[in-house]
């Protein structure tokens, strides 16, 4: 092998890594600049999980104790959440932002709110051992997940929440 190929060999190998960077470069940007959109992404996931579980959960009688007001503070934290995150998500595919301000402000509202349905989720789950007639395992199985999902869903909160005050970016 002459110098001439071995210095031509460098040079392809060169502009390999330089391709490989440029690929590399340009995820990190794409990253850095959709990293909110991701994780609102993943905060509307967990929630329709969550209230997936609890609502086959509460098909069955004595899960939540009947309290009216255990079942609206489980499904307003669900719902409003719900639609939360995905006008959020059109709102930034339309081309608009949301100052850093606002979206801390929902995602501390999401800690809050998802706190909440996961004590009350914990705290009936643990009183149903308690009744007269007990519900069937599956049931006892959903609402737990259901409620940790819940707890998923405030760390991913306050996580947003954190990083959004940090990088005090737009979303």
């Amino acid at each position: 092998m002459s110098a001439g190929d071995r210095e031509t060999e460098a040079q392809a190998k060169k502009g390999e890594e330089g391709a490989g960077g440029d690929r590399d470069s340009r995820a990190a940007a794409a990253l850095k600049q959709y990293w909110c959109v991701g994780l609102r992404v993943a905060e509307l996931v967990i929630t329709v999980i969550a209230i997936g579980l609890v609502t086959g959960a509460l098909t069955s009688p004595y899960v939540v104790q009947s309290r009216l007001s255990h079942i609206a503070v489980i499904f307003s934290a669900y719902s409003s959440f719900i639609i939360i995150t995905g006008i959020l998500i059109i709102a930034r595919l339309f081309g608009e932002t949301v100052g850093w301000r606002t979206s801390i402000g929902f995602s501390v509202l999401g800690v809050v709110m998802f706190t909440a349905a996961a004590a009350v989720i914990f705290y009936d789950w643990h009183n149903s051992y308690y009744v007269v007639v007990r519900p069937n395992k599956q049931a006892y199985d959903l609402l737990l997940a259901s409620g940790v999902f819940a707890v998923i869903g405030v760390a991913v909160f306050l996580f947003h929440a954190f990083f959004t005050f940090r990088k005090e970016g737009e979303y």
